[in-house]
Parts: C-alpha cells; structure tokens; sequence
C-alpha cells in the first residue's frame, strides 16, 4: 500500500518520467508469460526453462515449437526414435498417424538443416506440463507483447471457454473459430465433438495454424483425418463461395461461431479499402466488428455467436455502426460481464453470445458476478447511437424512464463546450506558489460538486506559448461549469470568476434562454444523475454526449427559484446539499422505495 501511495503521489506531482511520453503497447519489446491461466497445480517453472533456454539460445519461434511439438508427439505415444541427428530423415521416425507424418513433414521442409543443432535436444526432452493447448500457451509466452497489441492476440482464460462450449456445442455441432490462433477454442470444442472434420478453424498466422491443427490431430489421434484448420484471411478469403477457395462451399451454416477476435487491429492502407468494400455498413475501421458481421454472415438461422470483447462496444460511440447491425440481424442472448480479465490489458471484457434470427421476442440475460437479470432488447434501439446499456435493470429502467418522460430539453446544440489548457510542459509554466503576474488553474481533481477547491498550481496565461487552448472568451465566460473529465462520476462546478482550467477539467456554457446554469448544475450533481449517469454509461470518462443526453425537466419558474436558492445556499454551506437533493427527487415524484435504491447505490 505504501508502494501504491508513493507512486499515486509521484504521478500527482508529475515526477513519473514514464508517464512524460504516450505509451506505445505496439512498440513493446518484452514478452510475458500469462501464468494466471495456468490450471491449479500446474507450476510456472517448467515453462519459464523453456522460455528461458530458447532465448539463451537465440532459437527462433517457428524452430523452437516444431521441436517442442515432437516432445509432445513422442509423451503422446504418437511418434517414437526422435533424435537432433534422425530428425531430417524421416526414415527413421515412426508414426503412428499419417496426417501427423504429413504436418510434421511439411515443418521440417521450412527450415534448413544446420539450422537445429544438437544442444537443442533439451527442447525434446524437457518436460511439458500437462495443459490443454499447452503450446499455444507457450507460443504466447514467447510472443513480444507488441506483436500480440498489435495484432489483437491474447491468450484466453480457459474457463472462459469452456462455459461457451458447454452453453451451446453439441455432438453433432458444426463450429467455426474464425480467428482460432493455437486452436484454444477447437479443442474446447472437441472435448464435446465427436467427428473432427465439423471443426474450422481459420488464422492469419501460419504458426498458430500449424500448432492448432497438431492440437486437434492429437486430440483426434485414433481418427484419420484431414483438419479443417486453414491459413487464411477470414474477413476476405472465407465464405465467398469462389472456385479459388479450397473447401469454401462448406465454409457456411454453422451452428455455432465462438471466439476471442482481435481487437483494435492496424490494418494497412490496402486492406482499409478493400474492407470499406466488402463491409460498408462497418464505418468504425475496428477489427472485432468486422468478424462479428462476417460471423453472423455464416451461421444458419439459428446458429449462435459468442465472443468474447473488450466492454467498449457496449457504449462508444464508434461503434454504434456494428450495434445497429446486431440489433437488426440477431437476438442477443446473453451479456456477461468478465471485468478485466488479460494479462497487461487492462480493459474490461465482456462475452457477447447472439442468435441469427429476425425473431427478436425474447429478453437479453445479463450476467454480472452474481447478479444476473433480463432486459428487451427493443430499448436498445430507441437509445441514442444504440447503447447496449447492460448495467441498466428492470427497476432501474423503470426509474430512468419515469424521469425521462417529463418533458424535457438537452444540452445538445444549447451549449458551447472548451477542453481545459495543454500546455505542453506543466513543469514550464506552472508553479506551485502564487507569483505576480500568475493566475491560479484548476485540474480535474480541484472540482468538487458546485466549486473548485483551493489551487495547487498557479499560470501566467500566455495562450500563444501553449500546445492547445480553447478561445479566451470561454475561460473568462461570465458564467460557466467546469466538471471532470476522468471520472466514475459527475462532477460540476459553478465558475462566474472566470478561472482557467487544465485539460482535465473542461467547460460548458449552457445556452438556455430562462433555464438558470445553477439550476443544471444541481441536477448534474444531484444523486439522481450520478444514478443515470452510471446505470447508462458506465464509464470512466464524462464525455460531451453523455452530458448532451441528461435530460434537463421543464419545470416552472417557482421550482426554479427554489433550486437556485438551494444551490446558493449550498455554495455558502456544502451541508445544504442534502435539502437540494432530496427536493430535485421529491420534483421528479420518486417513491420512497426508488429514493432508498438511488441512494444506496449511491453508497
């Protein structure tokens, strides 16, 4: 703890030179070992020699695995007399399956002879823990972490997995993982298939095709039989039906699609276009909603999706393009809420499981630790931009609609809004005592609900020095709201001294004729609306569109007079808040029972 307070105090006090540059994940150049996944009992140090040796070694990754595939061939009983010196004359291996031969063959004919040499046996003989996709977790392992950030590659939680397959996947299940990497789901899948060949997988990456297709032959190893694992493109090479695509006319109906796709892929110039084309409804250029439209194109009706996102396609903005599609195309069957559940990720996941229908009578079961409850689908399509509001329930839509069915306005082209300075160098031009000439600033954490708490820092306002600054007339705007931008919450201050703000406190200028700026901060402030604004948002950042759909009731002036009265009576004595609290419920005609709820969530 003392660590953690050292650290919040050095990256307060702007004395974290890391934090100086814009961290670029694509750029890393380490590797980390995702040990959390690893099955209870299973030690790390096993793996963390063999990480080890190969990189002492400098053996590269395509090498390295066909050699610990052979250690895990030879353990499985399936090939036997592996040596460094017999491994080039296939003569001298025997194996029990003639596909595995095959595969094998077909790795060995990539890499040059000399390349293996005799040191190297420790790969073909090391022990290899017992965990299923074993390799696939070693790959990851040996993956740089800015590979894996760019290409959206991470290793999921096997749990998590298997709660989808043992959800949907039957005996006779015809599945597809469209992006299956090592093949992680495939053999989640085979655990309840019993005939391979209605296993697909599809990867990018010629080494996770090539371990995900040993995986499922081991698996299968009794059985002869070609895998239907292939290398290839599935936004553009799968599904088009074509005579240039191998297998392509089986590559449809299937009932069920799972998988972790890639998210926030940086396609290149070439592949954008040919994306626009193949996918116009898709306007967000984001990976995961490609493969979500490409994945409700091949299932049957009825056939299910489950993947598993990063929580921002519930609510951003960007990607309300493939909200739309989902809601128009499918019923969505369940939301579960993981939290964050990656290594070095730290956004928070959810699954998504939808079924391909026009039917769409039936409630969304959202699941959130051990809460779970039912929402209609149909509200999401009356919510602005499509917002998949999850954390929304049945009684909570009901309060949120009692509010929102008083006539109201927004702020939504009534307002002027202003991010708060950049300066470029806050060690330049900011200190820390007043100083002639200098002028105090406020930061986001200077903004409290209705005012700005005492200054920390102090800036001669030269706008022509800094990076970026809003025009002079909103800082010194006769009245205005400064809030916070990095927050659970909604929090407003009253400014009618005209003070200047960092970029972590912005400003709106509501421009209401007869509607008091007072009267809209009691309501952004009011327990009412950190309510509203959770339940809908659930975010850590108060963006303009969030503040542009709060609604702002049409009361008369009588009610108004009150709330500004309140409201100065609470700039005088923050203790007055609670009477302006209740008063705003009481106008809104809650009952006791939702004023109890508000306020205990609240807590």
């Amino acid at each position: 703890m003392r660590e953690i307070q050292n650290l919040k105090a050095d990256i307060e006090n702007g004395n974290l030179e890391k934090l100086n540059g814009r961290a670029n994940k694509s750029k890393a150049e380490r590797t980390f070992i995702p040990e959390e996944y690893l099955k209870a009992g299973i030690g790390i140090d096993d793996i963390t020699k063999i990480i080890t040796f190969i990189k002492e070694n400098k053996i590269d990754v395509f090498t390295s695995l066909l050699l610990l595939v052979l250690n895990l061939l030879q353990k499985e009983n399936i090939v036997s007399n592996i040596s460094i010196k017999n491994l080039f004359d296939s003569q001298n291996i025997y194996f029990q399956n003639k596909q595995i031969k095959k595969e094998i063959k077909s790795w060995l004919s990539k890499i040059e002879e000399g390349k293996i040499k005799e040191n190297f046996s420790f790969l073909l003989d090391c022990n290899i823990p017992k965990q299923q996709d074993i390799l696939g977790f070693i790959y990851q392992s040996l993956l740089l972490e800015g590979k894996k950030s760019q290409n959206g590659s991470y290793y999921t939680p096997e749990i998590i997995v298997n709660e989808i397959i043992k959800d949907y996947v039957k005996k006779d299940s015809k599945v597809l993982d469209p992006c299956c990497g090592t093949g992680q789901f495939l053999l989640s899948f085979a655990d309840i298939i019993d005939n391979p060949k209605n296993i697909y997988g599809v990867d990018v990456d010629e080494i996770a095709v090539k371990i995900a297709r040993l995986n499922i032959l081991i698996k299968y190893k009794n059985q002869n039989f070609v895998p239907n694992i292939v290398c290839k493109n599935t936004l553009f090479e799968i599904g088009n039906y074509d005579l240039f695509s191998l297998n392509d006319e089986n590559i449809r109906d299937f009932d069920v699609v799972a998988t972790n796709p890639p998210w926030g892929v940086h396609f290149s110039k070439e592949d954008t276009e040919k994306l626009k084309n193949f996918y116009p409804a898709i306007t967000s250029t984001e990976s995961f909603s490609y493969f979500i439209k490409k994945s409700i194109d091949l299932l049957r009706n009825g056939g299910v999706i489950s993947f598993i996102l990063p929580e921002s396609i519930l609510n951003v903005k960007t990607h309300k393009d493939i909200r739309e599609i989902i809601l128009k195309n499918t019923q969505i069957k369940k939301i579960v809420y993981l939290d964050r559940v990656f290594k070095n990720v730290f956004t928070p996941v959810i699954r998504l499981d939808l079924k391909k229908t026009q039917k769409k009578d039936k409630n969304i079961q959202i699941c959130k630790e051990k809460e779970k409850y039912n929402i209609e689908q149909a509200r999401w399509l009356n919510n602005q931009d499509f917002i998949f509001d999850i954390h929304v329930s049945g009684f909570d839509a009901e309060i949120i609609d009692k509010i929102y069915q008083i006539k109201h306005i927004t702020l939504e082209n009534k307002a002027d809004w202003a991010l708060g300075i950049v300066t470029g160098n806050n060690k330049q031009f900011i200190v820390n005592e007043p100083k002639e000439g200098y002028e105090p600033i406020y930061k986001g954490k200077d903004v409290e609900k209705f005012i700005l708490s005492e200054p920390l820092g102090y800036i001669q306002f030269t706008p022509e020095k800094f990076q970026q600054v809003a025009p002079i007339e909103k800082y010194r705007a006769k009245e205005k709201l400064i809030y916070r931008f990095i927050s659970k919450y909604l929090v407003f201050a009253y400014d009618d001294q005209q003070k200047l703000t960092l970029n972590s406190a912005n400003i709106v200028i509501p421009k209401i004729a007869d509607y008091s700026i007072k009267v809209i901060a009691a309501l952004f402030n009011s327990s009412l609306y950190q309510f509203i604004f959770q339940k809908k948002f659930s975010s850590i950042k108060v963006l303009r569109s969030h503040i542009e759909q709060m609604p702002l009731p049409l009361w008369d002036k009588k009610t108004f007079s009150k709330i500004i009265r309140l409201v100065d009576e609470t700039l005088k004595d923050e203790n007055n808040f609670l009477q302006l609290d209740n008063y705003i419920m009481d106008k809104f005609a809650l009952s006791l029972k939702e004023k109890k709820y508000i306020n205990e969530f609240n807590q």
